[in-house]
């Protein structure tokens, strides 16, 4: 077998990666992630996109190998922007939701709070009662 033939494959493998990774995230940042449009386009163009830029690849000529290396190298500056250029963060830490829900408690557990707030009183009136002692 061909060694270039492998690399080709092994190229053009790498390529209809980079260009679905691309394509699905287009499709989630314009049309919201996890939304019905965003699942229906990704079905439809992740395929037809990953299909049409292989075919550009292939027709390149003596240029496919630079063509293809484009949606690789487009992901490795996401990689490189997200690493050193969005302040070292991957994610956006999220504010947690503020909500009125309050979880009921059980008579178990307003028992033990009690008990704990009971002890945690005697500790302090026994801390003040020693600093009044070592006062005087």
């Amino acid at each position: 077998m061909n060694f270039e033939i492998f690399l080709f494959l092994l190229m053009m493998s790498l390529v209809s990666f980079a260009v679905g990774v691309i394509v699905w995230v287009a499709v989630n940042r314009y049309f919201g992630r996890g939304t019905q449009t965003a699942k229906m386009l990704s079905y439809f163009l992740i395929p037809v996109s990953v299909m049409g830029y292989n075919f550009l690849v292939i027709l390149a000529g003596k240029w496919r190998y630079l063509v293809g290396f484009l949606p690789i190298a487009l992901i490795l500056g996401y990689c490189l922007y997200y690493r050193f250029g969005n302040h070292g963060t991957y994610i956006e830490p999220q504010a947690k939701p503020e909500s009125d829900f309050q979880r009921r408690e059980s008579s178990k557990s307003r028992r033990i709070r009690e008990a704990r707030e009971r002890r945690a009183a005697r500790r302090e009136q026994g801390k003040q009662g020693a600093r009044r002692e070592n006062k005087e």
